[in-house]
């Protein structure tokens, strides 16, 4: 007997359906994804087969399709013969039960759609994709430097906007075709999202100052604790700078972005390393008379300033050791000053001589070169630095031990790195702001990690700055990254004083526990690729490319699942407790965390949860109808289907909203694979390429790399089958996806 066999792998669940010639269903399956799309699969294959061989063990599979979100990996790992979008494929499963379907509503795990349909044809759709690009990068903890979020794994602590670390608890990883936005703030303080991804910040108009004459949306009012306007109105009372998640599509310029100022890990020191806990190799017993031991590294001002100096212009000169070749060990530490800035060449010599009173320190002076450098002889002090801060100049970074300290002691080391590589620059004449004597304090590092570490030790210490990368490169073939305080701000340093004239109204500020700054340029696009979000514990937020961002999941089963959990209420039992409401709590359900929040508070004061859980019902219905249906053609017959149309409450909700019976169909959880299966069915190949169900028992891995051959430098993914290589796919000329593999 022939059979086909349909599978739908999505970020929460993976599902197979197998259908005889007659489209009966014969067997069907729904499974958690949990991360890990290829386990889903196999998973998936080795149940089918054993029931298959249970029952009926002469069924042929003449041909498979896959569909889902990951339905390109499927197609490869099963040897597919279709491979289609889940609109196709939902829209085929519901048009076989209801040929006259007009208006499909899909609920899943993760995401949501509406397609509408005109006699069987799909004429239009929406879905709420959130997502990003995969080389957006993301804060992680414990060294406040970021990563591509396509490298981000589950259980990776990532910073928040709440300013604080938390676990990643999914990994989410889609196709994407469709339009997508660029927010642009400078050239590394910039992010590209699919058009509703939630983003934290303020609407430049909730925030409009009312003495302003022109009433245009650019001046502003100031926030508490700024110096504010005399002639503060009345209004200003009703203002608020708290931020919240705005979708990206409604953010205009001149609209401000939110980055939080990372707030855990503060400790008062001193703290002590002992000699024995930082990586140190044995002493040589015949090396140089010079190498003086150090035993403890006290982080009191003075050193962090030295910290700092060394992160600047410092640099280990390294030398063999005499018991192993192979082992480079430190010989000397060299400070490069330029000649005329005694004052920081006499601070840092000052500082060894009264901290480390056994090691011998050497000035040379080279007026040729206009510098003056600065030696130390000590291995320990090497290790000591090379541990604490790096020892090449692009690999420099800070340990867990420094980026732990309070921020006020932080801002010795920011004060003594910009002191070696800061300088007060000008803006150009005809710019805003323009100050003779220099209203901005520049430095600058090849680290792109001390970079970003730098940035944040800023923040925590209120500071307002900016983050940029130079479009060219160094002579040395690096990237240089420019860390630049503006203005005032600078006096915050407690170094340089600077009084500025600048008088810019889309300038940036800080209230409470964030940094406001402006959007300089918005731009949208079309993209066709792969997009991610992740599922972040508890704040349900993230920190991308420097600006706060949410995976907001409200409206899908996720999101149920979670307030079931918090409720202590079976999944299973929800939609059943929502219609013994005889008076729904109104819930806003627009975002995870006012709909968590606004739950908790009903519950205190004292709200029956049957009733709250009624109105979160009818908020979730509600926002789906007012957001991702907005302006579409709904008409009936209305089918409901995905996981959440298991949920009475939902489908009572969609009901009283609309006006119109919802109906749901057979096999309404799986229907993509079943849809896909009943495609593969219509146009069978002559012959399958399927696999075979054995491929439950292969080793199965999927890697990627970068392509060099031209300047897209495409990402291509590999999957290989017991060490095989099956397939490559990622690239836009074809070089890697187009070659034939046994």
């Amino acid at each position: 007997m022939k059979t086909y066999l349909g599978i739908d792998v999505g970020s929460i669940s993976t599902n197979l359906v197998l259908i005889d010639e007659k489209n009966q269903v014969l067997s069907s399956l729904y499974l958690r994804t949990e991360g890990n799309p290829i386990k889903a699969i196999q998973k998936g294959l080795k149940e089918l087969k054993a029931q298959i061989s249970k029952h009926n063990p002469n069924i042929e599979t003449a041909g498979v399709g896959t569909t889902g979100s990951a339905r390109y990996l499927a197609g490869v790992i099963t040897g597919a013969d279709l491979i289609k979008n889940e609109i196709t494929a939902h829209a085929k499963g519901a048009s076989y039960f209801i040929p006259d379907v007009r208006t499909i509503i899909e609920i899943g795990g993760q995401d949501s759609k509406i397609i509408i349909l005109e006699n069987g044809v799909v004429v239009d759709f929406a879905m709420n994709l959130i997502c990003l690009k995969g080389d957006t990068k993301i804060t992680t903890n414990p060294s406040y430097t970021s990563m591509p979020i396509k490298e981000i794994k589950i259980g990776q602590k990532v910073l928040t906007h709440k300013g604080r670390f938390k676990p990643v608890e999914e990994v989410y990883e889609r196709k994407y075709q469709g339009e997508m936005i660029k927010l642009e703030i400078s050239n590394l303080k910039k992010l590209d999202v699919t058009y509703n991804h939630p983003i934290l910040g303020l609407k430049r108009e909730d925030i409009k100052c009312y003495q302003s004459h022109s009433r245009n949306h650019i001046a502003i009012c100031k926030p508490p604790g700024e110096n504010t306007c005399k002639k503060r109105c009345k209004k200003w009372k009703n203002f608020s700078w708290e931020p919240k998640f705005i979708p990206a599509e409604k953010l205009r310029e001149g609209d401000f972005i939110a980055t939080p100022l990372p707030l855990e890990n503060k400790k008062n020191g001193p703290i002590l390393i002992n000699y024995s806990t930082v990586r140190i190799r044995q002493l040589d017993n015949r090396t140089h008379p010079n190498f003086r031991r150090i035993d403890q590294f006290v982080f009191t001002s003075d050193l962090l300033r030295l910290l700092g100096y060394y992160l600047a212009e410092g640099c280990i000169v390294y030398t063999q050791s005499k018991l192993d070749k192979k082992i480079k060990i430190p010989y000397r530490i060299e400070f490069g000053f330029n000649i005329n800035e005694k004052k920081y060449i006499n601070d840092t010599i000052k500082i060894i001589s009264q901290n480390f009173k056994n090691l011998n320190v050497r000035v040379k002076n080279l007026p040729n070169f206009h510098k003056t450098i600065i030696v130390v002889n000590s291995k320990s002090l090497g290790e000591y630095l090379s541990y604490l801060c790096g020892s090449i100049a692009d690999r420099k970074k800070l340990s867990f031990e420094l980026l732990n300290l309070e921020p006020k002691l932080q801002k010795e080391i920011l004060k003594g790195f910009f002191r070696g590589d800061g300088q007060i620059r000008k803006r150009d004449k005809n710019t805003l702001g323009s100050d003779k004597k220099g209203n901005r304090y520049v430095a600058s590092t090849v680290s792109e990690d001390l970079a970003h570490q730098l940035y944040w030790l800023l923040l925590r210490n209120k500071i307002k700055c900016t983050l940029n990368k130079r479009s060219d490169k160094t002579k040395g073939g690096k990237y240089a990254y420019l860390l630049s305080i503006h203005g005032e701000e600078v006096n915050k340093l407690e170094d340089k004083k600077i009084i500025t004239t600048q008088k810019n109204p889309y300038k940036s500020f800080i209230y409470s526990k964030w940094i406001f700054e402006p959007i300089r340029k918005i731009k949208r696009y079309k993209f066709n690729g792969m997009v991610y979000n992740l599922k972040i514990k508890g704040d349900h937020s993230y920190i991308a490319n420097l600006i706060g961002s949410r995976n907001c999941a409200a409206g899908t089963g996720a999101f149920l699942d979670a307030q079931a959990n918090r409720l202590k209420i079976p999944i299973e039992k929800f939609g059943e407790l929502a219609l013994k409401s005889k008076n729904p709590t109104p819930i806003g359900a627009r975002c995870t965390v006012f709909a968590e929040s606004d739950m908790i508070h009903k519950q205190q004061i004292g709200h029956k949860i049957e009733d709250i859980v009624a109105g979160l019902c009818q908020g979730l219905a509600r926002n789906f109808l007012s957001n991702m249906a907005k302006g579409k053609n709904i008409k009936p017959p209305i089918v409901f289907q995905g996981g959440v149309s298991e949920n009475l409450g939902m489908r009572k909700a969609f009901e009283e909203a609309l006006g119109e019976k919802i109906i749901i169909p057979p096999y309404n959880t799986v229907m993509g694979a079943f849809g896909v299966a009943l495609l593969v069915k219509e146009n069978p190949p002559q012959k399958t390429k399927f696999l075979g169900f054995e491929i439950s028992d292969k080793d199965i891995r999927c890697t990627s790399f970068q392509c060099k051959g031209c300047p897209n430098q495409c990402e291509v993914i590999e999957a290989r089958i017991d060490g095989k290589v099956v397939a490559r796919w990622g690239d836009r000329c074809g070089k890697w996806s187009n070659l034939k593999y046994e």
